[in-house]
């Protein structure tokens, strides 16, 4: 009897040692188990809002945008005659060089010129917005000097054709009016086929008149063929959010 009862007890105890074993490891797993669950959690949630921050501070952008600058006229069009007896085909040849060796100096813009000589180019083609359109360009810029049969007239004006070109066209204007110092004749729209033909942001601009006396003097020096170039690249900058 005396046997039998120690045997019970003992049986007893050792149920009781396991029971206790049995119930601390998942007890504690499960303790340690939501612990690192909810760490987890919490640090998955703080990395994913960590790359959205820092997607959002960082604005998308393309590593280089193609411009096509576009000197108008060439060889056998000479376009307008100045005043001092040259033709526009060699001011705008003039200054799309030069505002092709300026925007040439960032890295982030990658050039292309519809003409790099005085040739001529047929308007029947259409040679000039399919170029830029088979260079898939970000931008198109048609540079042009304008001309009057009234010599009083003077001025800088800016052209576009589709919607999607109008806030480059003001951009740059605003640049551009402050550069040349001329007077603001506005941004206008017109059914030129170099804007109308492109398929990208598209501006042709009239830097001044030819047949303006002190327009046309100004327009040939320089100075002023610098001071425009870099107003256009300011204006390009600016609608690409370069800083």
């Amino acid at each position: 009897m005396r046997r039998s009862s120690l045997i019970f007890i003992y049986m007893v105890l050792v149920v009781a040692a396991l029971t206790a074993c049995g119930s601390s490891p998942r007890s504690g797993g499960k303790a340690i188990g939501g612990s690192t669950d909810q760490g987890n959690a919490a640090e998955a949630v703080h990395k994913k809002t960590s790359d959205l921050s820092s997607r959002e501070r960082t604005p998308p952008s393309r590593n280089v945008y193609t411009i096509v600058i576009d000197p108008g006229h060439g060889g056998e069009d000479p376009g307008a005659t100045a005043v001092n007896g040259r033709f526009e085909k060699e001011f705008t040849l003039s200054m799309a060089q030069a505002l092709a060796s300026l925007l040439e100096k960032d890295s982030r813009l990658q050039v292309k010129l519809t003409r790099s000589d005085d040739t001529f180019i047929s308007t029947q083609d259409l040679f000039r917005p399919k170029f830029a359109n088979e260079q898939r360009a970000d931008l198109f810029i048609s540079i042009h000097g304008n001309t009057f049969g009234d010599p009083s007239v003077s001025g800088t004006e800016s052209f576009y054709y589709h919607d999607q070109s109008l806030d480059l066209a003001n951009i740059i204007h605003k640049h551009v009016v402050m550069a040349t110092g001329f007077n603001d004749r506005g941004v206008k729209n017109a059914n030129y086929f170099v804007l109308r033909e492109t398929q990208m942001p598209a501006v042709l601009l009239e830097l001044g008149y030819l047949t303006n006396p002190e327009n046309d003097e100004n327009m040939w020096t320089p100075d002023f063929q610098q001071s425009a170039a870099s107003s256009i690249y300011k204006g390009i900058k600016e609608y690409l959010k370069l800083g």
